[in-house]
């Protein structure tokens, strides 16, 4: 009788501590949503000439020399700054600078290398939180951004990456920063920008990322002309959202 008694307690205790556990599993939450951003002015490879007549001269002021003329739409090849100065090199193998008043930075067009982009178009996630950026860019008087749909690939890429290898960051151990990783796809910018969040739905990432001053910066950045947009289930905040920014 003792022993049975023993038993049918031994057995009420595994029970119990079985039921704990589980109301503990069950009641666990998500991790805390997150949110990251960064911004960076790009290599600048070629400058378009849009006065009618520019110089190019041998310092980075109007008091130095000139050294050739330029006309209006003329390409140059730019090899780097003296300040807020170009410096361009000439097909006669001539080094000069020229002031950034009299051109503008022309990117070539961007292409995914070692992989071919296969989006066809946003899911109805993607779309959404791009529907809630440009709306938001409305209410500032800013234009909208455009779908690069390359970039949303390499957006998805990001995402998938970060649930597959357990982190957030804007660092990744297979692709290094946002910038190295749209140089390695053949992404070309002027400017670029990277931001983002872990949560549940599109509309708390939205208003997460509105509600930090670098992310709110990056999505009302009048720099940025297009947007690439990645979002991936499966993380343990929910979604994992990349959100790249360039001007091009």
């Amino acid at each position: 009788m003792k022993r049975f008694k023993a038993s049918r307690l031994l057995f009420c205790l595994i029970l119990l501590l079985s039921l704990t556990a589980c109301i503990r599993s069950a009641q666990e939450k998500p991790l805390k949503p997150q949110a990251s951003s960064m911004f960076k002015k790009g290599d600048i490879e070629k400058v378009q000439v849009i006065a009618d007549n520019a110089y190019i001269r041998n310092g980075n002021s109007e008091k130095f020399p000139v050294v050739t003329t330029v006309k209006k739409d003329a390409l140059l090849d730019v090899g780097g700054y003296v300040g807020k100065w170009y410096i361009i090199i000439l097909d006669s193998g001539k080094v000069g600078a020229i002031n950034p008043e009299d051109v503008k930075p022309v990117v070539e067009k961007s292409k995914l290398q070692n992989q071919q982009a296969n989006i066809k178009k946003l899911t109805p996630n993607e779309q959404e939180l791009v529907r809630l950026v440009n709306a938001e860019r409305s209410k500032h008087g800013l234009n909208p951004l455009k779908v690069d749909l390359e970039l949303s690939e390499v957006a998805r890429f990001k995402s998938q990456d970060m649930i597959d290898n357990n982190y957030f960051s804007h660092y990744s151990p297979t692709y290094g920063s946002p910038f190295e990783m749209m140089n390695n796809f053949g992404v070309k910018y002027i400017y670029g920008g990277e931001n983002i969040a872990g949560n549940q739905t599109v509309k708390a990432a939205h208003e997460s990322l509105m509600d930090s001053k670098s992310h709110k910066e990056n999505i009302l950045n009048p720099d940025f002309t297009y947007i690439g947009i990645g979002i991936k289930e499966g993380a343990k905040m929910g979604k994992i959202f990349t959100q790249l920014f360039i001007q091009k």
